[in-house]
């Protein structure tokens, strides 16, 4: 797949060694306490049993990593928060960041107010997430992520949790090659509160699909501490910091991912 992206810098320039080194390091160290990943989960006897059956096996670590190389192909589906809404020109979001961090050949989907149900402003099936899944199948994918969403607020639990399945189970059928990741809500606080439901459903729906979910919900990515220096002007979206620090929080999720003994992951 030819690149698609540029990792949307400013100057088109990418970060360098030593500023990924700066930004991505304290991530990482409060990343190892509580990541969002069940592959994680399963490696700490203590908390073991959180992780849970999966209706089919799960990405194993190797796949993982040859996925997340440099140059890989990556589809990344989402909300506006993959579109980078909030971020200092709207344009610039968290796959923009960790596209570029990572060196990744990207088709990036971001559609702002969709969902896995909901269609936004268009209000056509054609942007719901699996529409655009289908959409998508002249691609090759090495990974991937789907992205959200809190704009699921009124869909009914049963029917998000049934859209969330069938989009992922599609995705790993139209991709059978590819590793399929899932990330649920990841609004700041006190907006982050009001997507419980949405991030038990589409951790549910992901469950079933046999995909792995990254809770950013679950594992306190965004805390009424840190909150006030990621979120943007609008409280519902993230500034470019908040942007750079999902990008760094989903990044860790991948590389414990890819490092996790093998038989030891959950979706």
């Amino acid at each position: 797949m030819a690149r698609r992206t540029d990792g949307g810098w400013p100057d088109g320039s990418g970060p360098t060694p030593a500023r990924r080194r700066r930004r991505t390091l304290p991530a990482l160290a409060f990343g190892a306490m509580a990541l969002g990943v069940s592959g994680f989960l399963v490696m700490l006897p203590s908390v073991s049993d959180a992780c849970q059956p999966v209706a089919r096996p799960s990405a194993s670590p190797s796949a993982v990593a040859r996925a997340i190389e440099p140059g890989s192909d990556v589809l990344i589906i989402g909300d506006s928060y993959t579109a980078g809404r909030g971020s200092s020109d709207g344009e610039h979001g968290w796959a923009q960041d960790l596209v570029a961090d990572r060196g990744w050949d990207a088709k990036i989907d971001g559609i702002p107010g969709t969902g896995y149900v909901n269609t936004g402003r268009p209000r056509t099936s054609r942007y719901a997430y699996e529409a655009r899944v289908a959409k998508q199948h002249a691609l090759h994918p090495d990974l991937v992520i789907v992205q959200g969403s809190q704009n699921d607020w009124d869909a009914a639990p049963s029917t998000l949790r049934s859209a969330v399945t069938t989009t992922l189970t599609l995705a790993k059928e139209q991709w059978p090659d590819a590793v399929v990741v899932a990330v649920g809500p990841s609004a700041p606080e006190p907006r982050a509160e009001s997507t419980a439901s949405i991030s038990d459903m589409v951790s549910a729906g992901a469950r079933a699909a046999g995909v792995p979910y990254l809770d950013a919900l679950g594992d306190r990515w965004f805390t009424s501490a840190n909150s006030p220096g990621y979120a943007a002007e609008d409280g519902e979206h993230l500034n470019d910091a908040g942007y750079a620090y999902l990008a760094d929080r989903i990044g860790a999720a991948l590389d414990t991912m890819a490092a996790a003994p093998a038989g030891q992951q959950c979706a």
